[in-house]
């Protein structure tokens, strides 16, 4: 009965890593095809995508960019707002884009250094909520000395 037990986990073991390879493989190819059909002078770009009132930003894993605020921008916006719990949270997004040097920055000195202007809406999704802490009390401005 033990041998039974230790050869049907062994099997079921192995038959539920073949799966996990075929769709590791499945899901490059699809990003390899994305990538590939890319026009020229465009990126594909993934991250967290936030528009308040007269900023946009989108945060890679290794840069920043200022969004340009046009039609495409207000149309990725718009889907963004049906995922957000509040204003001011932040959405996955996958993007086909252009960068160039941020205006703004050169004009005032402050801001990111590049801009991406949306030519493509790929994906959005709503990003993960962080785990935050509450302790459920409220603190009043006036007991705090």
């Amino acid at each position: 009965m033990k041998r039974f037990i230790v050869i049907s986990f062994l099997a079921l073991t192995m038959v539920s890593c073949k799966n996990d390879k075929e769709s590791k493989e499945e899901t490059a190819i699809i990003n390899k095809i994305k990538e590939d059909v890319l026009p020229e002078g465009q990126q594909l770009l993934r991250g967290e995508f936030i528009y308040l009132s007269d900023a946009a930003v989108l945060t890679t894993r290794n840069e920043i960019y200022a969004v340009q605020i046009d039609k495409k921008m207000h149309e990725l916006d718009e889907v963004a707002k049906a995922l957000k719990k509040t204003e001011f949270d932040m959405v996955h997004v996958v993007i086909h884009g252009s960068l160039s040097a941020n205006p703004l920055k050169e004009k005032l000195g402050e801001g990111w250094d590049q801009m991406v202007t949306v030519t493509k809406i790929i994906e959005v999704s709503p990003a993960t909520s962080a785990n935050v802490i509450t302790t459920g009390k409220t603190i009043d401005i006036k007991d705090v000395k």
